[in-house]
């Protein structure tokens, strides 16, 4: 039996998101992966690192209204106020 972990809303209390956990085995070859690509993360130049981590941002900020709904389910916070964001 997978196990899950549940999102329960603060906004009225039901489960908004709910996800299965991953084996121990699955979180540990999950961190090796990790640990295997840091080097060649690491040996690419400052500036391409720092490119790439701009583009990804921009990227998170084009989903804004879905972030900002998502926390506010999430947080149970009012997006009236632009949202946590």
């Amino acid at each position: 039996m997978t196990k899950t972990i549940q999102c329960i809303s603060p906004v009225d209390g039901r489960v908004y998101a709910e996800r299965p956990c991953l084996s121990l085995a699955e979180a540990e070859a999950m961190a090796a992966r990790a640990r295997a690509a840091q080097p060649a993360w690491a040996a690419r130049p400052l500036a391409e690192r720092i490119a790439a981590v701009t583009a990804g941002v921009a990227k998170l900020n084009e989903m804004k209204p879905r972030v900002v709904e998502e926390l506010a389910w999430q947080m149970g916070r009012p997006t009236r106020y632009g949202g946590e964001f």
